[in-house]
C-alpha cells in the first residue's frame, strides 16, 4: 500500500502492560527510533518493574495500583485521550512484544485511505505469521460468538494492536476489566455504525509469552461476561 503523509504529533501511541518488564522498554525505544513522540503506558498492577522501566524509557505512565484486567486498563488510556483532547488518532499495542512496531505505520496509513474508524491489525491475513494452535483455536470461537452478537462477519476480534479514529475513542465506552473488552470494542463499534477495515500485521510468540493471555478456563469466563454483559444489561 502506498504511504500517506503522518502527522505523528496526532498521534497518542497507548500501551496496556502487566508485568513486562524487559520487553516494554524496547518496544518504546523502537516506537521512539520511528518518530513517536506520544507515549503512554498502563501499568494495571505489575508486580515487576514494568512501570518505571516505561517512565525511564521516556513514556508517559500511569498506574493502577491493583491488577484490573486489560480492558480497564485500555479504558483508562483511552480516558486520557479524551480528557487531553490534542491527539486525532490513538493507536493501541500490545507491550510483549508479540506486535511489530513498524507495522504502526502500515496500519496508520490504511487507516486514513479507507476511512476507517477502527483499524484491526490483522495477524491472520498474511498467512505468514506461526501463530500457536491453542490461539488459532481461541480467535476462532471468539470471533463466532462476536459475529453472532454484532450481526456481522468479524475477523480477529481479539488483536490488541488497532488504530482508533478520536470519534472511535469518544464514542466506544469500555465497560469490561478483563479480556472480553475486545469483543466489547467490535460489538459496540458495528452497533454504532463505525466503519471497521482489517489490515494485516506480522505477529511474533517467543516462547517465554505464548502463556500469557487467553487459556481455556479464561475463555470460558471471558465469553460468559460477554454474553452476561450484552443480553442482560440493563
Amino acid at each position: 500500500m502506498e504511504s500517506v503523509t503522518l502527522d505523528k504529533d496526532k498521534i497518542l501511541i497507548m500501551i496496556p502492560v502487566f508485568n513486562e518488564g524487559g520487553r516494554v522498554g524496547d518496544v518504546i525505544r523502537v516506537l521512539k527510533g520511528r518518530g513517536f513522540h506520544w507515549i503512554l503506558v498502563v501499568d494495571d498492577g505489575s508486580n515487576d518493574e514494568s512501570g518505571k522501566e516505561a517512565q525511564n524509557t521516556g513514556a508517559q505512565v500511569l498506574y493502577h495500583w491493583v491488577n484490573r484486567g486489560a480492558g480497564a486498563a485500555t479504558e483508562t488510556g483511552l480516558a486520557y485521550f479524551r480528557e487531553k483532547g490534542r491527539w486525532e488518532y490513538l493507536v493501541t499495542i500490545d507491550g510483549d512484544q508479540q506486535h511489530s512496531p513498524e507495522d504502526i505505520e502500515i496500519l496508520l496509513s490504511a487507516h486514513l485511505k479507507n476511512g476507517a474508524d477502527l483499524t484491526v491489525g490483522d495477524r491472520f491475513m498474511s498467512g505468514t505469521n506461526e501463530i500457536p494452535k491453542l490461539r488459532i483455536f481461541y480467535n476462532a470461537v471468539a470471533d463466532g460468538i462476536t459475529s453472532l452478537m454484532s450481526g456481522r462477519r468479524v475477523r480477529d476480534s481479539q488483536s490488541g494492536f488497532k488504530v482508533w479514529s478520536r470519534s472511535a475513542v469518544e464514542m466506544i465506552c469500555i465497560e469490561q476489566n478483563g479480556y472480553e473488552f475486545c469483543s466489547e470494542v467490535i460489538i459496540k463499534a458495528h452497533q454504532l455504525g463505525l466503519r471497521i477495515w482489517n489490515e494485516p500485521i506480522q505477529v511474533y510468540y517467543p516462547e517465554e509469552i505464548r502463556d500469557k493471555g487467553q487459556n481455556f478456563s479464561k475463555g470460558v469466563k471471558t465469553f460468559a461476561n460477554l454474553m452476561h454483559h450484552f443480553l442482560f444489561k440493563t
